[in-house]
């Protein structure tokens, strides 16, 4: 019975040497870059890499950008507000100027009247009701 036991226990430490060196040679394998997961590996690091180098380039590019068409929509938002003075001004006038109008009545004065036709521009008024408003004004001229 000792006999049995023994042979029982030597095959039981064979089987457990083999699985240990079995295991041993898979996770040298997982662990070595040469390997198809450790090349996976390390060409998904780099690919991370690489998009956050891309992403803050394109953080800093928005950055610039957004910049540009501020000062891009402030240079045409002072443009409409001159347009529309000048449309006021123009719209004072009911004929050509002649040269007695320009001496009989000075600059101020053109300044200085109130145009029932004219507002002045809002800020939180859409460009596209402002084209439609000055469309209409102009129809209603001609």
């Amino acid at each position: 019975m000792d006999i049995i036991a023994d042979i029982a226990i030597g095959t039981g430490a064979l089987l457990a040497a083999a699985y240990c060196m079995l295991l041993s040679r898979r996770l040298r394998a997982f662990t070595r870059l040469d390997g198809d997961v450790g090349r996976a590996i390390a060409l998904l690091s780099k690919q991370v890499d690489q998009l956050t180098q891309a992403l803050s380039a394109a953080e800093a590019s928005s950055s610039t950008r957004e910049h540009v068409l501020r000062d891009q929509i402030t240079a045409a938002e002072q443009a409409a507000r001159r347009l529309e003075l000048l449309m006021a001004a123009d719209r004072s006038q009911p004929g050509p100027p002649t040269a007695e109008q320009g001496s009989a009545m000075p600059p101020s004065a053109v300044w200085s009247e109130p145009s029932m036709d004219f507002e002045p521009l809002e800020r939180a008024r859409a460009p596209e009701q402002r084209l439609r408003m000055t469309r209409a004004r102009a129809g209603a001229r001609t």
